[in-house]
């Protein structure tokens, strides 16, 4: 027991515990500040703006947030971390090189659909962040980009992706999938899911070599084609 108390394991059945009032309005501030910032710009949406939208004063705002260029800084730490985590797992994933392109992709769509707002004042606003969260910022994108270098790099050396300039298949491949927050409206699940399929084609026809290309298209044969009846 005394183990589990200094690793703060938690006991078998155990709840996770609920969101604190705190937190929660933490959370309801940064979604209304976004969807502010994409529609006004970071320069035209105030403190007032927000207290308004979130029908609080002021001080309650300063209360949770030191201020906005705090809460624009929060924002992109967020959503760095969260993407340095996924594409992490995807690397460390026990799947082919080309499988692990796929998920990236999946990845990006989902980015790019579930938080369409918050990509879109990435791009936007990220010039209103003091030096010293630039430099945090900054720091946080090196991390995401080695992790993609290094997919691309390892896909090249074993013979999976054409030899390519990284950077640029980097760029080219998230670049393409940035281009679904320009839809007009968030898309439906079933479209998501030919969005990402077409897309993950796209790709892996285009940057796979033609003997892999040929062998990933053997597998997924394998795996479309449906079990053969076993007689009764």
């Amino acid at each position: 027991m005394a183990l589990r108390r200094q690793t703060g394991a938690r006991t078998p059945g155990r709840r996770r515990p609920r969101a604190t009032l705190a937190e929660t309005r933490k959370r309801d501030i940064v979604e209304h500040a976004v969807r502010l910032m994409e529609e006004k710009g970071f320069a035209a949406v105030s403190v007032q703006h927000l207290a308004d939208a979130l029908e609080f004063s002021k001080a309650n705002f300063y209360h949770h947030v030191e201020s906005k260029e705090e809460l624009l800084y929060e924002i992109f730490a967020d959503t760095l971390q969260y993407a340095s985590e996924r594409i992490e797992a995807i690397l460390n994933s026990d799947v082919s090189i080309p499988d692990k392109l796929r998920a990236l992709i999946e990845f990006y769509v989902s980015l790019m659909t579930d938080r369409r707002a918050v990509m879109l004042v990435w791009f936007k606003e990220r010039a209103h962040l003091n030096k010293a969260h630039q430099a945090v910022i900054t720091q946080l994108e090196r991390r995401v980009t080695t992790l993609l270098e290094k997919l691309y790099a390892s896909g090249i050396a074993e013979g999976f992706f054409k030899p390519m300039d990284t950077t640029i298949v980097r760029l080219a491949v998230f670049g393409m999938c940035f281009h679904l927050t320009k839809m007009p409206k968030t898309p439906n699940r079933a479209y998501v899911t030919t969005i990402t399929r077409q897309l993950q084609e796209l790709v892996t026809t285009g940057l796979l070599t033609p003997s892999a290309a040929s062998e990933d298209a053997r597998r997924a044969s394998m795996l479309q084609t449906p079990a053969p009846a076993t007689a009764k």
